[in-house]
């Protein structure tokens, strides 16, 4: 298996030896085993009434020290209600205890998680200074901070593995629609009432493959972290096979140090030519970028080759949060639609069986939140900037319909069937469009260009199935508050782009037969073949042809008027539409995507402004 591709041979975890080093060399036993209870003359009563003290007032220096306490108030009500009894800390002697919890946080970098939210440095600094055996007037104050640190720090630290930093229908209020674990109904306290913390702290990691595999590839991306990474020149003209270009040698060396390319067995003998053997290593790089793997070298390339190992790092972070908002595992037989990889994936008990592209909705402007503002005052749909992006959404798949019409929506009769009949009047008669206004049927050849630009629109406008219906041959449909459905699509080219968002926020599926043999399984009345001579598809089996057209009318019993039948489908099946940029693959490769509607930036600009990062 390549090098520069694959993690699994990191999975083994790094010990914090530096921090247990720190520790063993200030607090190895004592010749007469003298406990530091004993040595530091340890009063448990003034402790608690320190304890008190300063949990009612809390260290100012503490907070200044350390701005990231997050459950002062919560906890200060905790510790009252237990008559100030420390839960951790309770006396100088706990320094195993201690050692073993900041091994835990210290680990929160193997989670992509900032160890300093944890208090970190800040329980060193505190223990350390409460068992130092210099004088110190304020040792228990010392000890009390460990004690309110540690409890902030597992309580946040417990919240972070279960449910992540940030709750994504927060951050994005406007497309995020999966479910979430609700963290509502756990219990906050649960980590301070272990009678073993170390045991549930172990208990609550994350123990999905998926997260597991992320977790070992950040840990592969930060051995790149402090390499040089000049920017690449976009080249001038596309490099292909053959071609000779100086940017070729920056090309080399950036693919060596990605572990792509082993100079040891491969030999180069020219840096400046782009040879056969440079150019599968080249295809090996886009296919793990997602870009056309065609071997050309252009600006998708050069960009892809640009990002840096600290923006790599990143991604995997943001990746591994979204993967704690939610979990699939518990479904055995679900599609997931990945935004950013434009592929739809089937699973079934848990192994993938199927995958296929698809494009998803058009990108927002970058002036939109602008525009919103605008349009939020006016009301004026003109103001009314396009959103066309696809939602992180979840439904059910509870039937299929066969050669569908497609009503077009209001925005799209504006923008998009305003112009097409500006450039050709005959437009809708052409591309078997029926328009009804006030109810009825009218020619489609006395629609006003004027009346589409009106804030109530008169008519609708409805396309017949056939073959150049927008929606194909069979819309995949699933409950859902926005009318976004799966669906085949006339229009092929946009599949051989690697950035398919072209849609108007549906989900456009290349291959859509074996998604709905997929549907169909186990169905009492249908199976593909019937599916395919009811969209007018040939099934060479002349008997299973004659089965179908004495079943035909049995079959379309939920047929819509013409040629549209919708097909109830036996049982329902979960859809996850998501957004990931980076994962490991079945091979144990590490795939990074675009992130093609700036999520990965809004969620990392949040995190970092939080210092959750």
């Amino acid at each position: 298996m390549k090098k520069g591709i694959t993690i699994k041979i990191f999975l083994k975890y790094f010990a914090l030896a530096g921090l247990l080093l720190f520790f063993s060399s200030c607090n190895k036993p004592a010749e007469t085993e003298v406990s530091l209870n004993e040595k530091l003359d340890f009063n448990y009563s003034e402790y608690k009434s320190v304890l008190q003290i300063n949990l009612l007032t809390l260290d100012s220096d503490l907070v200044k020290q350390d701005t990231l306490i997050q459950y002062y108030d919560t906890l200060k009500s905790f510790y009252q209600a237990r008559n100030y009894e420390p839960v951790f800390i309770k006396s100088f002697d706990d320094k195993k205890l201690v050692d073993s919890l900041l091994i835990f946080f210290g680990n929160a970098e193997e989670h992509g998680l900032n160890p300093e939210q944890y208090h970190f440095s800040s329980i060193i600094r505190e223990f350390h200074k409460a068992i130092d055996t210099i004088p110190n007037a304020f040792r228990y104050s010392n000890l009390a901070n460990t004690e309110f640190l540690i409890s902030d720090a597992l309580l946040k630290y417990s919240y972070h593995l279960r449910y992540g930093m940030v709750n994504p229908k927060q951050i994005f209020s406007d497309t995020y629609f999966l479910p979430i674990h609700d963290s509502s109904r756990s219990d906050l306290f649960q980590p301070l009432k272990q009678e073993n913390i170390l045991r549930y702290l172990s208990d609550i990691q994350p123990e999905s493959k998926r997260y597991k595999d992320l977790q070992t590839a950040l840990k592969y991306q930060m051995r790149f972290r402090d390499y040089d990474w000049p920017a690449i020149p976009i080249p001038a003209k596309k490099i292909e096979a053959g071609a000779k270009d100086i940017i070729v040698s920056l090309i080399v060396d950036r693919l060596i140090k990605l572990e792509y390319l082993d100079t040891a067995k491969v030999k180069i003998d020219d840096f400046t030519l782009y040879d056969s053997t440079l150019v599968e290593f080249v295809k090996q790089f886009q296919v793990n970028n997602g870009l056309i793997n065609d071997g050309v070298i252009g600006k998708s390339t050069i960009e892809r080759l640009n990002v840096t190992p600290q923006q790599h790092i990143n991604t995997i972070k943001l990746n591994l949060e979204r993967f704690r908002w939610n979990n699939y595992s518990d479904t055995s037989q679900f599609i997931l639609v990945n935004i950013p990889d434009f592929i739809l994936y089937i699973y079934d008990n848990g192994k993938k069986i199927f995958s296929t592209k698809i494009c998803t909705g058009i990108k927002r402007s970058p002036y939109y939140a602008e525009r919103q503002k605008v349009y939020k005052k006016s009301r004026q749909w003109k103001d009314k900037p396009d959103d066309w992006e696809t939602p992180n959404m979840y439904g059910e798949i509870s039937h299929l319909v066969l050669n569908p019409t497609w009503t077009v929506p209001p925005s799209i009769m504006r923008e998009e069937i305003a112009y097409k009949l500006k450039k050709d009047s005959t437009y809708l008669r052409d591309k078997n469009f029926k328009v009804y206004k006030n109810g009825e049927e009218i020619d489609p050849m006395t629609v006003q260009l004027a009346d589409l630009h009106s804030d109530n629109i008169p008519y609708r406008i409805v396309q017949d199935p056939g073959a150049g219906n927008a929606l194909g041959k069979i819309k995949f449909m699933f409950n859902n508050p926005f009318g976004i459905y799966l669906h085949d699509t006339p229009n092929r080219p946009p599949f051989n782009i690697s950035n398919r968002a072209v849609s108007h926020g549906c989900v456009r599926v290349e291959k859509p037969l074996p998604l709905a043999e997929f549907l169909l399984r186990n169905h009492p009345s249908w199976n593909i073949n019937y599916l395919k001579i009811e969209i007018g598809q040939k099934v060479e089996d002349k008997s299973i042809v004659s089965e179908y057209y004495k079943k035909r009318s049995s079959l379309r019993k939920y047929a819509s008027l013409g040629e549209t039948t919708d097909v109830i489908l036996s049982q329902k099946t979960p859809v996850y539409i998501d957004y990931y940029t980076a994962w490991v693959d079945d091979n144990g490769v590490i795939q990074f995507r675009t992130d093609v509607y700036d999520r990965d930036k809004v969620l990392l600009n949040y995190l970092e402004s939080k210092k959750l990062i």
